[in-house]
């Protein structure tokens, strides 16, 4: 699952990604912007009055889609939280500061669509789209719908880059995101990781997480993970027959120290029923071929995140392991701890 790749439609509509990528001037004061219901729907749009060092050329062609919340799909990316700057009241901004350049849809004070301004993080205009309504959808085709849990998303963004700086270099008010394969994602760069976010689900990949996709969970249950709050036990239903793949990525901290773990298996059954016993034996018999674990000896189990559809089975189990290794000096007792999730995609 190619999830996060860089690969970038941007080109096939005739911008570059700089220009997708907004940049919010820091020396205006900003309050959160409050887009009217009427502006929602789909645009045809044409930038147009190129200034020297626009990004972009006269002519440029691309379909924007307002949706509920102040969120904007553009070519490759979805923007959120826009906001207003001091003494004009009637655009609202978007943007992303490391990349100097924002948006500036208007006229958010009567309604009407006039045009995106595309605007310096000093305000120096680079040219303008214009066009009109094509549609009421706010569906964005790359995500095969209108964004949803924008809020949510940015808050996972925003705190994972807060608490896991070294995997994830923040980036102050960072509010555009790519659209990927039906992912929202972000790739840094400088650890080479990435979050996605898709279906509800959410992955990171790259770096310490390795070359395949590590589930983190629901979107509710990853926040509940960051913020500290409980997680959501989900309902536990019966599971198809048939044959799967199964995907099982997380970590385990041997002695204090965490390592990251991924391991597929292909071509087994899934779980019978969604009974706790079930999938605890469904976590030994994972392990039975893995060498140097004794499935045996796993215990202290705990399973949540249950979820369940024709096509996919996800859950979490968390749960410790001793290992004794006999030495000159006497025998040595590990103690390991385990937080992985498994994911069977049917074949």
């Amino acid at each position: 699952m190619e999830i996060l790749t860089n690969k970038l439609r941007a080109a096939a509509l005739g911008m570059t990604a700089a220009a997708l990528l907004l940049g919010t001037g820091a020396t205006l004061a900003q309050t959160a912007a409050t887009i009217p219901a009427g502006l929602e729907g789909t645009y045809s749009l044409t930038f147009g009055s190129a200034q020297p060092g626009s990004p972009l050329t006269n002519g440029t062609a691309v379909s924007m889609v307002i949706a509920p919340g102040g969120t904007i799909c553009i070519a490759d990316y979805v923007l959120a939280n826009p906001v207003t700057q001091s003494g004009n009241t009637a655009e609202a901004f978007w943007g992303v500061p490391s990349l100097g350049i924002k948006l500036a849809l208007s006229n958010i004070n009567t309604g009407s669509f006039n045009e995106v301004n595309v605007l310096s993080t000093s305000n120096q205009f680079y040219g303008q789209f214009s066009g009109s309504k094509t549609s009421n959808s706010t569906s964005c085709s790359l995500l095969g719908g209108a964004p949803q849990n924008i809020t949510s998303i940015t808050d996972i963004f925003r705190l994972a880059e807060q608490m896991y700086g070294d995997l994830f270099p923040p980036a102050a008010g960072n509010n555009a995101y790519q659209i990927i394969d039906g992912y929202i994602a972000r790739q840094y760069t400088s650890t080479g990781t990435a979050i996605g976010i898709r279906n509800g689900t959410v992955y990171v990949l790259g770096g310490a997480f390795g070359d395949t996709p590590v589930t983190i969970g629901t979107i509710a249950n990853t926040l509940a993970q960051l913020t500290g709050g409980p997680v959501v036990e989900e309902p536990v239903v019966d599971i198809p027959k048939g044959d799967y793949d199964l995907t099982i990525s997380g970590t385990v901290v041997t002695s204090g120290i965490s390592t990251p773990l991924s391991l597929t298996i292909e071509s087994i059954p899934a779980p019978g029923s969604g009974d706790i016993n079930d999938l605890e034996d469904q976590v030994r018999k994972a392990f039975k071929d893995v060498e140097g674990v004794n499935p045996d000896m796993f215990n202290n189990f705990q399973i949540s995140e249950v979820s369940v559809s024709d096509s996919r089975v996800f859950f979490r189990a968390q749960f410790s392991s001793t290992m004794v290794t006999a030495t000159p000096i006497g025998n040595i007792t590990t103690n390991i701890s385990y937080n992985l999730t498994y994911e069977y995609l049917k074949k």
